[in-house]
This record gives C-alpha cells, sequence and structure tokens, in this order.
C-alpha cells in the first residue's frame, strides 16, 4: 500500500468506482440499504488494498483484528471481572496471541540468534506491512473496551476502524475515541468541499517523499563510508535524519488528505519536530499518535512519574519504543539513549539557555542518536561509534578526505540541491510556528501546491521506492 505507487492510486480508483456501482444498486434496491452498503465497501477497500501487497500480509492483520474483536467481546460481557484470575488469564492468552505474529516476524531471529546465541539458522520472511502500528492500534482498542466495558462497537465499524486505509500500515496510531465516533457515522461519499484541502495535504506529502526522502534514499549506494571516519559518519547519519522525517511525515500528509476526501480526520502525526529546543517538545512533535500510545498503555499503568519512578518508568517506554522500532541492539541503544536524554532534559534549567543553542543541541542530539537507528549492521554499528565518539578521530586528515564519500562532484551538487529543497521547507515550517499558525500552514497554498507538483514531475527519481517506516 505504497501511497507514492501508480499501482495504489490505480487500484484505490477501481476500488472507489466498483464502490459507487455497488452502492447505486443498493440504493436502487432500498434507500436504507446506501448507508450499510457504504460501510461494506470501505472495508472492502482496505482489505483488498492489504490484500494487495500479499495474502500473508491480509491473514497476519485479520488474525490481529479477530482476536483483539475476541476480546472486545469479552470485555464487553455483563459480569466479566478483568480482575478476577479467569478475567486476568483471558487477557494474558489473548495478549499472547496478538503480539504472536509480531515477535515472530520482527524478533524470533534476534532472540535466537542475539539474545540466546544459538546460533539457528532461521528462515529469512519478511515483515508483513503496518504489523507493528495495528497491532498496537487494536490492543488499545482491547484495553479502552476493558476500560470502559459498556461501549461495544458494532463489527462492521469495528472492521472499519481497524482497516480503514489511509492509517493501516503506517499509522497514525489512532485511538477508540478519535476515529470510531467518525467511523460511526461514516457515509461513504466525495465531499467536494474537502477536496481543495485533500489535495494541498497529498501533494505536500508526495513532495516530502518523492522530491526530498526518495532522491535522499539514493546516496546509501553512492557514498563510500569509512567507518572510522567521523566526518562520513556525520554526513550518513545528517542524510538520513532529513530522510526519515521527509518520509515518514510525508506519508502521514497523504493519509490525513485522503482520509479527508471521505470525511474523517485523522491525527496529524507531526507537527515540525526539528524545530524542538528541548527532547520533551521534540517527543511531542514527532510520531503524537505512538508516544500518545506508550504514554497511555505503558507510562501512566506503570505508575508515571508517581513514587519517585518517573525515571525508571520513561526509561522502560523508551525501551519499548526501540524494540517496537526493530529488532537489534542498536533499536535498543537509540531507544535508551533517548529515555536518559528525555530524564535529562526533564531535570535541567533551560530557561536561561538562548533558545538558538538549546535547538542546537537537541537537534545534535537527535541527529547522533540516528546512528543507533539507521545501522542495523551489529559489527559496523561498532566500528562507526568508535570512530563516532573519538575525539581523536575529528582532525583534518578525515576533514579533508570527506569528499572521498562521494563518487564525484555530480553526486555533491544534486545532494546540496536537495538538502536546500530540504530546507526551505523546514524553514516554512518554522515561519508558521512563528506566525501561530499550523507549521504546514505555507506548504499548504495554492501556489505552493502548484509549484510542488511542478517539483514532483521532474525532480522525483523513476524508480518507486518504499517508505522507510513500512520496514517497522
Amino acid at each position: 500500500m505504497n501511497f507514492a505507487s501508480y499501482e495504489f492510486w490505480k487500484l484505490l480508483i477501481l476500488c472507489f468506482l466498483a464502490s459507487r456501482v455497488i452502492m447505486g444498486i443498493a440504493k436502487a434496491i432500498s434507500p436504507e440499504l446506501e448507508s450499510l452498503f457504504g460501510k461494506l465497501c470501505l472495508a472492502a477497500t482496505g482489505l483488498i488494498l492489504l490484500g494487495a501487497e500479499s495474502w500473508l500480509t491480509l491473514g497476519v492483520f485479520l488474525w490481529v483484528v479477530g482476536l483483539s474483536w475476541i476480546g472486545v467481546l469479552i470485555a464487553s460481557r455483563d459480569g466479566f471481572e478483568k480482575s478476577s484470575i479467569p478475567g486476568k488469564l483471558i487477557f494474558a492468552v489473548l495478549l499472547v496471541g496478538q503480539l504472536a505474529p509480531l515477535f515472530y516476524y520482527k524478533y524470533w531471529t534476534f532472540v535466537l540468534n542475539d539474545l540466546l546465541g544459538l546460533a539457528v539458522k532461521v528462515p529469512s520472511v519478511f515483515i508483513p506491512i503496518g504489523l507493528s502500528f495495528y497491532t498496537f492500534q487494536k490492543i488499545g482498542f482491547w484495553i479502552d473496551t476493558i476500560r470502559n466495558p459498556g461501549s461495544r462497537p458494532r463489527f462492521l465499524d469495528y472492521l472499519n476502524f481497524c482497516s480503514f486505509f489511509p492509517q493501516i500500515v503506517a499509522g497514525p496510531i489512532e485511538k477508540r475515541a478519535a476515529l470510531l465516533p467518525q467511523i460511526e457515522e461514516f457515509v461513504y461519499k466525495i465531499r467536494p468541499a474537502n477536496i481543495p484541502a485533500s489535495a494541498q495535504w497529498i501533494v505536500l506529502g508526495l513532495a516530502y517523499k518523492m522530491v526530498v526522502a526518495d532522491n535522499l534514499g539514493l546516496y546509501p549506494g553512492k557514498f563510500h563510508i569509512d567507518p572510522s571516519n567521523p566526518f562520513h559518519v556525520w554526513l550518513e547519519v545528517f542524510t538520513f535524519s532529513i530522510r526519515i522525517y521527509f518520509d515518514f511525515a510525508g506519508y502521514s500528509f497523504i493519509a490525513v488528505g485522503l482520509a479527508l476526501i471521505f470525511g474523517i480526520r485523522l491525527t496529524l502525526n507531526f507537527r515540525s519536530p526539528y524545530w524542538s529546543a528541548n527532547l520533551r517538545e521534540y517527543w511531542r512533535n514527532w510520531h503524537v499518535t505512538l508516544g500518545a500510545w506508550l504514554r497511555d498503555y505503558i507510562y501512566i499503568p506503570l505508575g508515571g512519574n508517581k513514587n519517585g519512578r518517573g525515571i525508571i518508568n520513561i526509561l522502560i517506554v523508551f525501551l519499548v519504543s526501540g524494540i517496537w522500532h526493530g529488532a537489534g541492539w542498536g533499536f535498543i541503544i537509540w531507544g535508551l539513549l533517548h529515555g536518559v536524554g528525555l530524564t535529562l532534559c526533564s531535570s535541567a534549567k533551560e530557561k536561561k539557555t538562548p533558545w538558538a543553542i538549546r535547538w542546537l543541541v537537541t537537534f545534535t542530539f537527535i541527529t547522533a542518536t540516528r546512528l543507533y537507528f539507521m545501522e542495523t549492521n551489529t559489527d559496523l554499528l561498532i566500528e562507526k561509534s568508535c570512530g563516532f565518539l573519538n575525539p581523536l578521530s575529528y582532525n583534518l586528515t578525515n576533514l579533508r578526505s570527506l569528499p572521498a564519500a562521494f563518487s564525484g562532484p555530480l553526486d555533491i551538487i544534486s545532494l546540496m540541491l536537495i538538502f536546500a529543497i530540504a530546507t526551505i521547507a523546514l524553514l516554512a515550517e518554522g515561519l508558521g510556528i512563528r506566525k501561530n499558525k499550523e507549521p504546514y500552514h505555507y506548504g499548504r497554498l495554492r501556489i505552493i501546491t502548484f509549484l510542488l507538483v511542478f517539483l514532483i514531475v521532474f525532480l522525483a527519481p523513476m524508480e518507486e521506492s518504499r517508505f522507510i517506516y513500512f520496514n517497522f
């Protein structure tokens, strides 16, 4: 379900046209059937788009959805005692069942070979797209039902909550209270009044993805990185840091735009996080719905900052965040570094420090820790870390060899061009914040939308590229 691919848009349009025909027939039979068939068509669209990836992807999704629904049915029954031994046992069994595909596809090899050191040859398997996202979302829905047992939805509304296609594979991880009421009131039709705003979000997202992220994605194959040279590593992690933001934010913008066409308002998952002046602010603005999920279902149940447990609970939350992103020591280190950084940030006195200094320190920390997020080869990660963290490696000899990381002058010029476009986009976000507007206000002006279409046509790479977070 790659929003940046021709095949996705072709299949989506075909699904929409088929839905209109089916709903027209249903309305001719009985006007009362139109609403029902509209919701059926919406569910079918999501399942078809997911199944187009692979039957396995669809099967795993339906497994998680089915177990979550069983949990919802049990939790909403009269007389169900969640604190009883049978209640706790049912909770544990269903939770393990929902997490089992995530563990197998994402963590099984790491646990056997890295944690247990068994050196077992495990057949390589691909991670079904969206697995981490929809698993967390369904568990959250189920827990919300346990907390409010008298509010069981209709199955079709629940299915549409789960399979609403703009958010199914890479978020936002919408909570029940935010999305379900909109699904329950859903009527399958295009909202003409929403089309301009929807188009602006979609074009902005495609530009972030195809003009900036996809072009930067070409450079890992072009760079000639010396792992022991910290300047080479800084170039690599800075490029990746810019790329991952424009890639993931681009997906989120397209998701918001697609949902808006159908009258559904999704959470804006990014709020210009690279203008944050401390880590608290950064994590309020980066992957907003994941942060909210971790807060509501892990941090607060652990006790939050009560009884002096704030620091340990923050570390647990960010350890989970690191593991959620991937199986590897780098992800664990990345999560713990951000947990430690956030606890230090919470205790620091920042008011007397100029904003520019706080911003520079924050952005440098975010970029530096991307190394542990980016590099999945443990041996290379160790080698890069040794050079990266060694003060003696920052010398003139290594600095002068920085151009050797490129294949030639043309690569340097093209990279500078993409960085310039990214800088303009980030400055536009900053201007939006400064003017007390939504950060992406200026990127969605009508004249800018036409300019972005021009840039997409002429600067987007010919090869289609999947979104980075499809790997998570």
